[in-house]
């Protein structure tokens, strides 16, 4: 949206936080809002999708781990060809060896279920680590979304400032172009300077390269939007702008770190360290297994049905130091888990630090250039008249003028600063993941 000068000073006169966002509610038709492009996002940013699809594909694996107690039943088939006839059944030697039955081609075909009867607890603690790794993938998921959308949120705001910051060079130009018109005519007329053409000539090139330079750099940031929601054919021509977001006050911040995502991500990683260490100890015990088979033998238009049921035990007596230094490994891991622990908390408090000092030093950003903005414009009306009445260089007129833009641009770019520093203490709080 555009401001003109005189609302510019009017606003200025009543709030340096809002002087920008108090046209927010004049709706523009067509524009492209912040939230449409939220919306976008979730449906098609890769980055979004992407996790979704991860977070699907856990929870197969949960199911696998917990199939995997039910054993397996599988079916099975042989045939042999032998140089002569080989015994068919019995299997065992037989009362009265004229029983036996010989058959050169013989066929086994048969059906088995095995199932684990007792793992050392590894079964269970593989499906407490499924669930678990699901959990970490549904808040990677909240954390990717939450990442995703303060992205967004920053490109759109630096686009809303690099706009106004266009406008104001625009304007800069627009007030060159005048000053070099009446200056001509002055030339024309002898009250002029030709060498004053040159300085404002020299100027409005400036103008120019600034104004091309910011065009670019706003093409660029649209550029990077369309590919992070997933859409190159969106409109951006045009952008709503933002309201002015409030904030939490330190403390309550700071109360609500141990439930924050990204810490709960880090103590399930550490859970999930634990739950590994007690599989390795778990290796120290013996394992039980059942396994039973119906087969039928068949030879020479003979056939034997057999079924057998059998449960076994194994213990490994002996592994030459296998076990102790896989649970020497996992205790390793459970201690880096915790220190990882830590070290996420201390992250967030160091980032919530940060983000609380950029907003105040944003707040004193604005009420800074704010004045800056008021003494140049004086500063550039004194200096006009000091021109026009030949007091004075028009070198003198043009720094005033330029610094008068210079200020305004820097009040905008000040504005939305503090917006993107506000962005950034919501992204911390993860205010984005379930937007």
């Amino acid at each position: 949206m555009i401001v003109s000068k005189q609302k510019l000073s009017k606003v200025m006169s009543i709030s340096p936080v809002y002087i920008l966002f108090s046209l927010v509610f004049i709706s523009l038709s067509g524009a492209t809002s912040l939230e449409e492009l939220i919306r976008t996002a979730n449906r098609n940013s890769p980055l979004i999708k992407g996790k979704e699809v991860e977070l699907k594909a856990k929870s197969h694996v949960v199911r696998q781990k917990k199939a995997s107690r039910f054993g397996e039943v599988s079916i099975y088939g042989a045939y042999d060809r032998y140089e002569g006839a080989r015994i068919l059944y019995p299997i065992s030697v037989p009362t009265d060896i004229r029983n036996l039955v010989g058959a050169e081609n013989q066929f086994v075909a048969g059906v088995s279920y095995s199932v684990p009867l007792f793992t050392g607890f590894r079964i269970t603690k593989s499906v407490e680590i499924a669930k678990l790794d699901k959990t970490l993938k549904e808040i990677q998921f909240i954390l990717t979304k939450n990442q995703v959308i303060h992205n967004l949120k920053v490109l759109y705001i630096k686009i809303l400032s690099l706009q106004k910051q266009l406008r104001a060079f625009e304007e800069y130009k627009s007030s060159l172009d005048v000053l070099y018109g009446n200056i001509q005519q002055g030339v024309k007329e002898g009250k002029r300077a030709e060498v004053d053409l040159l300085k404002v000539d020299y100027e409005r090139e400036n103008a120019k390269a600034t104004v091309e330079k910011l065009k670019s750099s706003i093409e660029t940031l649209k550029s990077a939007i369309k590919t992070l929601v997933g859409r190159r054919d969106i409109d951006l021509s045009v952008l709503e702008d933002i309201k002015p977001e409030d904030y939490p006050p330190k403390e309550v911040t700071l109360s609500r770190i141990d439930i924050l995502n990204k810490t709960k991500g880090a103590k399930i990683a550490t859970e999930i360290a634990q739950k590994k260490l007690a599989v390795v100890k778990g290796e120290y015990l013996p394992k039980v297994f059942l396994k039973t088979y119906a087969q039928r033998n068949m030879g020479n238009g003979e056939y034997k049905d057999l079924w057998q049921v059998s449960v076994s035990v194994k213990y490994d007596l002996f592994d030459f130091g296998k076990r102790k230094h896989n649970y020497l490994e996992k205790s390793l891991e459970v201690r880096a888990a915790r220190l990882r622990e830590r070290q996420v908390e201390l992250e967030l408090l160091k980032d919530i630090d940060k983000a609380y000092n950029d907003i105040r030093s944003a707040e004193a950003k604005i009420e800074a250039v704010k004045k800056q903005v008021e003494l140049a414009r004086t500063v550039e009306e004194i200096e006009k008249v000091k021109y026009e009445e030949g007091v004075s260089d028009v070198s003198d007129y043009l720094s005033a003028k330029a610094k008068r833009y210079i200020a305004e641009s820097l009040y905008y770019q000040a504005l939305y600063e503090k917006e993107m520093a506000v962005a950034y203490l919501k992204y911390l709080l993860e205010e984005y993941g379930h937007e």
